[in-house]
């Protein structure tokens, strides 16, 4: 019986499908009223209805490629971070609709049990909780906190980008006073601290186990934490752990508030086709699905036993047209192709009504955005005037590069090659997979392709910084390069007079809608897909779900 055991545990456990487990019992002579009984009583025992807590299964659209918190890396790879790590602070929840936790901008303590901020807004005191270790019981301390956001300004990934917007440019900004206390000292006040200090790229690690995994040309044990974590959080890395496959994630004994986990862990499954998690999700096998694309998720509307937890996004989808390929350095060829597209279309036959048309490069929900000035609707004539002004008036040919994993921009591509064709400017789509998509794009090889962009901070500048500024090549994917702007986002960033703000914002906004260095498409809605039973769904200002108050009943 011993495979019966094993199965019967898989089953508990979430690791196998209960379709998986009727024909595995069934090849090994059990009848189907005894395995019918089994799964009863495995389903009955991983559910909350008994009291107890329920293991989560959600299915993944992307795989898990790197854990170090500070690395830039796949969407499952944050969310393993999100769960294990913990900030010394975090955004304050509160209860929203159908059993959903929203944030709020203030503050709370999370590793730091409570903090203060100077009158002039430069200093910010952390005391740090006295309970907390880190997953090996290791206390936290002060000189935790020190290590750090030291490892985040001078340490590898680009967690000292974020530094650089907090104003913290040298160590000496950055003291653990005593082994309770931990300061920070910015250069300057600055209005987008309370919104950069919850980013996960500045989690809390162990300075001990760093060290010791630190070798000379690794100093701050990156190559370590890419495949191992060790964190504060409420969860840990669980004893299923398959690369490419499934991951499970288990309540960290040593957790400093349990109390705040209400399951018994949750089973990620890489699902690479959204078919298939679709069919997983209305089987309820599993709770959770995530990056559904919008042609699935019209599917669940009527599906029983499904929710679609929908919410309003800053999500930016956007065409880049590379400024270092000709004809797109002529911003006449630019304006005709933004009067060309047919930006209702794509709301309809793409997004199936879940989003919104963008027409600010600052998106609509962020502070000072101003879509009154983005002048492009769907004009054919004036797309054709303004081509035959740049020298084009039969057009031209060009190519339209998309990533083959999402499944909306290929789509997309499609209506934007039939509109462009109606001006004349023929369109080659090319599907890549995500690896030669941004290797090319890397190499300054696409002419055009099809982009997203989401800020973690909900500010006007830190979008602008990011998508606009001139030498942030590794973002700033059209090499757009206009002066004014780069002065303009810099005068902004730390100003606190908020009038003032608005106005910069404001002026930046319309040399875009001129220049118009992207193409604005649409503001996607963010929106989970789930079983009905499920509750404790998050909405926090990164857009990734917070697992330890996911439930099910």
């Amino acid at each position: 019986m011993s495979e019966i055991s094993s199965l019967t545990r898989a089953l508990t456990e979430g690791r196998i499908t209960r379709r998986s487990f009727i024909g595995q019992a069934a090849l090994l002579g059990l009848s189907m009223s005894a395995i019918l009984a089994l799964v009863e009583a495995c389903t009955s025992s991983s559910s909350s209805g008994t009291g107890q807590k329920a293991k989560m299964v959600i299915g993944l659209d992307t795989d898990i490629d790197d854990l170090d918190p500070m690395d830039f890396k796949s969407d499952a790879a944050y969310e393993v971070v999100i769960q294990t790590y913990e900030m010394p602070v975090d955004n304050v929840t509160k209860p929203g609709p159908n059993g959903t936790l929203e944030t709020t901008a203030d503050l709370q303590g999370i590793l730091a049990s409570n903090f203060t901020v100077s009158p002039d807004g430069t200093i910010y005191t952390f005391k740090v909780r006295p309970n907390a270790t880190f997953s090996n019981g290791t206390p936290v301390t002060a000189k935790s906190f020190e290590y750090s956001y030291q490892r985040a300004l001078l340490g590898p990934g680009y967690a000292a980008l974020v530094m650089g917007m907090l104003t913290i440019k040298d160590p000496s900004q950055l003291k653990a006073v005593d082994d309770s206390t931990f300061q920070i000292t910015l250069t300057s006040a600055n209005p987008m601290a309370a919104k950069l200090l919850p980013l996960t790229v500045l989690d809390v690690m162990d300075p001990t186990v760093s060290n010791q995994q630190a070798t000379a040309d690794d100093k701050w044990a990156n190559k370590y934490y890419k495949t191992n974590i060790l964190g504060t959080g409420p969860y840990v890395k669980g004893s299923t752990w398959q690369a490419g496959s499934q991951y499970l994630l288990e309540p960290n004994p040593k957790y400093w508030n349990p109390s705040k986990v209400k399951n018994a862990g949750v089973l990620m499954k890489y699902i690479p086709s959204s078919d298939d998690r679709l069919l997983l999700l209305e089987q309820g096998d599993l709770d959770l699905a995530f990056g559904l694309p919008a042609k699935n998720l019209d599917q669940l509307k009527s599906a029983k036993g499904v929710t679609l937890w929908t919410f309003p996004s800053r999500n930016t989808n956007y065409v880049v047209l590379n400024s270092h390929i000709k004809p797109f350095n002529d911003v006449r060829v630019r304006q005709a192709i933004a009067y060309a597209l047919p930006y209702d279309t794509l709301i309809q036959n793409v997004l199936y009504g879940f989003g919104k048309p963008l027409k600010s490069v600052v998106a609509a929900g962020m502070p000072t955005s101003d879509e009154t000035g983005w002048p492009y609707t769907t004009d054919l004539q004036k797309a054709k005037s303004l081509l035959s002004d740049a020298g084009f008036p039969n057009g031209f040919r060009s190519s339209l590069a998309v990533s083959v994993s999402r499944a909306e921009d290929a789509d997309t591509a499609v209506w934007i090659q039939s509109g462009l064709a109606s001006v004349g400017i023929q369109l080659d789509i090319q599907k890549l997979s995500d690896a030669d998509y941004r290797a090319k794009q890397a190499a300054d090889q696409l002419p055009m392709f099809i982009e997203y962009w989401y800020s973690w901070a909900n500010d006007p500048f830190y979008q602008m910084f990011w998508l606009l500024q001139s030498k942030n090549a590794f973002t700033n994917l059209a090499h757009y390069a206009n002066p004014q702007v780069d002065s303009l986002i810099q005068q902004g960033m730390y100003n606190t007079n908020d009038s003032q703000r608005t106005s910069i914002s404001q002026q930046v906004q319309s040399i875009f809608d001129r220049d118009v260095p992207l193409i604005l498409l649409y503001q996607r809605d963010f929106v989970i897909a789930g079983r009905s039973n499920v509750t404790g769904v998050s909405v926090y200002p990164d857009q990734y779900l917070r697992f330890w108050g996911l439930s099910k009943g």
